[in-house]
């Protein structure tokens, strides 16, 4: 636990305070846009009966349309491996992931600060034996700071945090109720305009 307060201590710390280490300008491009993140993420899965916690690689993968310096539109997959997948061991493999249709905002003209929002279908994948996957609703927001690299190229600190209800599991194993997810991750991104 005093790990996770210290990633999340350095996260926020690293976000919070890129507008006072560089004044970057934000995006003066219209039109279409890709972006790619990494980095480390923690997440948390409770159920009526029980709570475990993991932490491992986070990534996310999204695009859209920018309709000006302050607004864009787009797709987002995101997810975090809370435990590798092991093609020699079909009992290992933990991940959650989002889909979701996003907004990105950048509330302070001329700055890199943006904010990040949306909804979609969140995923949940467990191998483990007695363990079960489950499909539901996700949310996440999104914090980072954009620093120009080139015309075309934008770098920069991300925070999101994603959470969202799991379908319940009722079969002739198990009757799991009340299934939630919680999921902070911190990274680098990459943005070409």
């Amino acid at each position: 636990m005093h790990h996770k307060s210290q990633v999340l201590l350095l996260g926020t710390l690293i976000v919070l305070s890129a507008p006072m280490v560089c004044r970057a300008q934000g995006p003066t491009q219209t039109g279409f846009w890709v972006a790619g993140d990494m980095g480390y993420g923690s997440a948390t899965i409770r159920t009526d009966a029980s709570s475990h916690s993991s932490g491992g690689l986070s990534m996310g993968l999204e695009g859209g349309y920018a309709f000006n310096s302050t607004f864009a539109v787009g797709l987002r997959l995101s997810g975090c491996s809370l435990e590798a997948s092991n093609l020699n061991d079909p009992t290992k493999g933990e991940s959650l992931s989002l889909f979701s249709a996003m907004v990105r905002v950048f509330p302070v003209t001329g700055q890199g600060f943006f904010l990040r929002g949306g909804a979609g279908s969140l995923r949940y994948t467990n191998n483990h034996p007695m363990e079960f996957d489950g499909n539901g609703i996700g949310l996440f927001l999104g914090a980072g700071y954009e620093f120009p690299v080139s015309n075309h190229l934008r770098l920069a600190p991300v925070v999101d945090y994603t959470w969202g209800k799991l379908d319940d599991v009722n079969n002739a194993l198990a009757t799991i109720h009340d299934r939630r997810s919680k999921f902070i991750s911190f990274g680098v991104s990459l943005k070409f305009m």
